[in-house]
């Protein structure tokens, strides 16, 4: 990990997804009154190098609860090379229908592409039951460590978990425990952003602004968008749990590991 380029995005609390060479975070979309609206996307690249066709974004808006969809453009992906961490701004007219804009990635990878970057999100993995949960079938002592076959995508996902285990009793054949595959093998194919009604910076045309390349100084941890935010309302101090918890996938993170982030790192459940 020491090659790989500065994980910006995570760092400056834009949690990603990766498709294909691509990491990727899309900010809720404002629209106005009049359907005009802005996207903000955060785009870095995953591998290098790229590859010769140019990666683009669809952009599909969408009812949450309802069948009605539209292509609202596509777009082929600002320039990526050489570590370029970029916040690109897409002006989109959005009819009032619609709450969900979808960010669909086609992406390709180079034939010689080597990883930048960690790996972001898990694609798929196996869950082993718990050992009260298991079918008893024998009457041995055992010890030993469990490694389940996750482990490596676990450690592609920035964590690793290791349980021992010593048991006196009756024990479970591999045959019979009930594996069932984990929730983030059923992750959405596109990034999906909530649309927010409110004022809209006028934009004719894409814009985007260069966040990061090697050589430059990280940006600071709280970066927000130059274009404008709202003030965060005062809040009495509580006090906080050391632990994250996502309540749709139930996972569960250090507090210190994901303080900044907005939405599940395994599901995209926005994390509030």
């Amino acid at each position: 990990m020491d090659d790989f380029y500065a994980d910006v995005l995570d760092h400056v609390g834009r949690t990603p997804r990766e498709f294909g060479s691509v990491h990727l975070h899309a900010e809720p979309v404002s629209r106005d009154p009049l359907g005009q609206a802005t996207a903000v996307v955060w785009l870095q690249a995953a591998f290098e190098p790229l590859a010769a066709t140019p990666s683009t974004v669809r952009v599909m808006g969408r009812q949450k609860q309802g069948p009605a969809q539209r292509m609202l453009g596509q777009f082929p992906l600002p320039p990526l090379a050489g570590g370029r961490v970029v916040r690109w701004r897409l002006p989109l007219e959005l009819p009032p229908e619609f709450d969900e804009v979808h960010f669909q990635v086609e992406s390709h990878l180079h034939p010689d592409a080597g990883r930048v970057r960690p790996a972001w999100k898990l694609f798929d993995t196996l869950e082993i039951p718990k050992e009260s949960d298991m079918k008893a079938v024998s009457g041995e002592v055992s010890m030993g460590v469990d490694l389940g076959e996750s482990l490596f995508n676990s450690m592609l996902s920035g964590g690793l978990s290791l349980s021992t285990y010593v048991a006196i009793g009756p024990q479970a054949s591999p045959g019979s425990m009930a594996v069932k595959r984990h929730a983030a093998a059923t992750l959405p194919t596109a990034f999906i952003a909530a649309v927010v009604d409110g004022p809209v910076e006028p934009l004719s045309d894409l814009h985007c602004e260069l966040v990061w390349e090697p050589g430059m100084a990280l940006p600071t941890a709280s970066a927000a968008p130059s274009w404008g935010t709202e003030p965060t309302p005062a809040r009495a101090p509580r006090a906080l749990n050391p632990f994250r918890t996502c309540y749709t996938c139930g996972f569960e993170g250090p507090r210190a590991a994901y303080e900044r982030a907005t939405i599940c790192p395994q599901c995209d459940a926005a994390w509030m």
